[in-house]
Parts: structure tokens; C-alpha cells; sequence
């Protein structure tokens, strides 16, 4: 009755922890490494965009590149956020929501589309 309440992964270990035969222990682990890689967790890599303003400056220093573009985003978005969110926006977008997820085009030549910051900044989605 106990085991009842154990997930699937640690009732397993609970059967394999004493297995003395390395061969059938073997088997054992290639199988889990097998369930393991076909059943993928994707929302452990999804993070907040504002956890990102809070890492310690040795845990940035870690990935220059990326925070020195990540600083070339912000500082575009404070630029852009008045012309992004003005009623034009509005009146671009359909009553019945828009149809996709492409962005709106830029209303001038390089200059950016209305409200990109959501997407430059997008989390790993799912591959399709």
C-alpha cells in the first residue's frame, strides 16, 4: 500500500537498488536511459524574462554574449515602447484577434515591428 503513493521512477529504483547481476543491471539502466530521452520535460527550460534581471553578475559573466545583447534589447524596448503599444496598433489588429503569431510589419523602413519584445525574448517552445 505504500508503494502506491511513489511515482513510477522512484517505485523502479525501489526494485533496482539491490540488483547484484551488472548484466541485468545494465539492461536495466539502457532501458531508463531509453524512457528517459523519449519522454522529454520541456517546461523545465522555460524561465522568466525578469528572473534574468536578478542573476548574480558572476552567473552573467558566465554568458557575455548573451547579456550584452540582452542589454541591446532593453535599451531598443524602452525606445520602441511608446510607438509599439499607441492605438495604431490597435486599429492594425483584426477585431477577431489576429491570425497568427508572425509579427505585424514595421511601419517604416528599419524600424522595428510593433511589440517584438515578446518575441526576441520567447522561451524554447516545443519542436513540431
Amino acid at each position: 500500500m505504500a508503494t502506491a503513493y511513489l511515482t513510477h521512477n522512484q517505485n523502479v529504483l525501489r526494485y533496482a537498488k539491490d540488483e547484484k547481476d551488472m548484466v541485468k543491471a545494465t539492461m536495466m539502466l539502457k532501458a531508463g536511459e531509453e524512457a528517459f530521452g523519449s519522454n522529454p520535460q520541456y517546461e523545465m527550460y522555460k524561465v522568466s524574462e525578469w528572473c534574468l534581471d536578478h542573476w548574480h553578475p558572476s552567473e552573467t559573466a558566465m554568458y557575455p554574449d548573451y547579456f550584452a545583447k540582452r542589454e541591446q534589447w532593453k535599451k531598443l524596448q524602452k525606445q520602441s515602447w511608446d510607438r509599439g503599444t499607441s492605438n495604431s496598433c490597435r486599429k492594425e489588429t483584426p477585431a477577431i484577434g489576429p491570425k497568427s503569431e508572425a509579427l505585424p510589419p514595421a511601419r517604416k523602413d528599419g524600424d522595428l515591428p510593433p511589440l517584438w519584445w515578446q518575441y526576441v525574448t520567447r522561451p524554447r517552445e516545443r519542436p513540431v
